[in-house]
């Protein structure tokens, strides 16, 4: 992995947001209502950030037909970490 790749990975996954999704989601997978809500934060702003860390990969998501008496039947999209994160604070880690 090139530096340049890997800082642009480490200021991405250490934004103070996106690192708190993160350590929700090291948790449990969950959908953005969750994760507002965990956050206090609208969901503009988590969607935003969501989106970040999926372009760069540290996120995957897909649809998901909710069981939640609020929102029985719609579809939910979930968020879980992908193998990058570790990566990416290994590898910081080891640089430091």
């Amino acid at each position: 992995m090139k530096i340049e790749d890997n800082l642009k990975d480490v200021h991405v996954l250490l934004h103070p947001k996106r690192y708190r999704i993160v350590e929700l989601l090291e948790e449990k997978p969950m959908h953005i209502n969750e994760i507002s809500n965990a956050l206090g934060e609208e969901r503009r702003l988590i969607s935003y950030h969501l989106l970040t860390l999926e372009e760069h990969g540290f996120l995957s998501s897909k649809y998901e037909i909710s069981d939640d008496a609020k929102s029985k039947g719609k579809a939910i999209r979930k968020y879980w970490l992908t193998g990058k994160v570790e990566e990416v604070i290994s590898e910081l880690k080891r640089r430091l």
